[in-house]
């Protein structure tokens, strides 16, 4: 019997277990690991819906983009920039101008109108292209006279496309009325009744649309300015006799 004595190598604890880790906590540890990895991933997961909604806005930003584009060269009375962000069919629903916004920009331009546009929104969802855009307003060059601005007026735009099929104006007339449309209108209807007739279809509430009409408004609401500023001058100078 060989009584050979085999040396074995002492067995050489692990740096875990000399830094006093058990194996439990080598597989808690490695828990936690895979847990943390799985958390610091999961933001790309999430966040990937936000991409979807770029087009959306992208088009509603579009839109918003050629409807202040061709408010802008209306109030500036730029007929031919103003008709290149119409559709070939679209349809303009303010004061008669029915499919060509022609005569209604030069109407604006002779009798003084001055606009300030607000900031546009987004009628319905963005797939209706419905836009709004607030204003307020001077006409019939009431702001030579020191009346308005007047405000609560809207433009409403359908934007298709890149291009607009529909616009309406809606005006606010419920303090410019007494204040400057009924005077006007009263006035020239007494000094130049000829005229009247030439510049309402209706005797006193609906502007025609024409461009022997077009002149004499013009002509006329700078009379009646003149007209406004001689008698404050009167007034000015009998207040004054009356003070002294």
């Amino acid at each position: 019997m060989d009584t050979t004595k085999v040396e074995r190598k002492p067995v050489r604890p692990s740096r875990m277990l000399l830094l006093g880790v058990t194996p439990a906590a080598v597989l808690l540890i490695a828990l936690i690991v895979v847990l943390v990895q799985t958390r610091d991933k999961a933001p790309a997961t999430a966040q990937a819906p936000a991409v979807a909604e770029t087009p959306e806005n992208t088009v509603n930003a579009r839109a918003d983009e050629v409807a202040t584009s061709f408010l802008e060269a209306y109030g500036a009375f730029d007929v031919e920039r103003a008709v290149s962000y119409l559709a070939d069919d679209a349809t303009i629903a303010s004061m008669g101008a029915d499919d060509d916004p022609r005569l209604l920009i030069s109407w604006l331009e002779a009798t003084g109108y001055r606009q300030i546009l607000h900031s546009c929104e987004q009628l319905g969802n963005s797939a209706s292209g419905g836009i709004r855009c607030p204003f307020d307003f001077y006409a019939l060059r009431s702001g030579e006279i020191g009346r308005g601005p007047f405000g609560g007026s809207s433009f409403d735009l359908v934007v298709r496309d890149g291009k607009i099929v529909h616009v309406s104006q809606s005006w606010e007339i419920e303090e410019f009325s007494p204040r400057v449309w009924e005077p006007f209108s009263s006035w020239v209807s007494t000094a130049h009744p000829e005229d009247a007739a030439v510049m309402y279809t209706d005797g006193c509430c609906n502007v025609r649309l024409a461009e022997e009409s077009i002149r004499l408004w013009e002509r006329h609401t700078q009379g009646y300015v003149d007209e406004v500023k001689r008698n404050r001058r009167r007034v000015s100078r009998a207040s004054s006799v009356r003070s002294g």
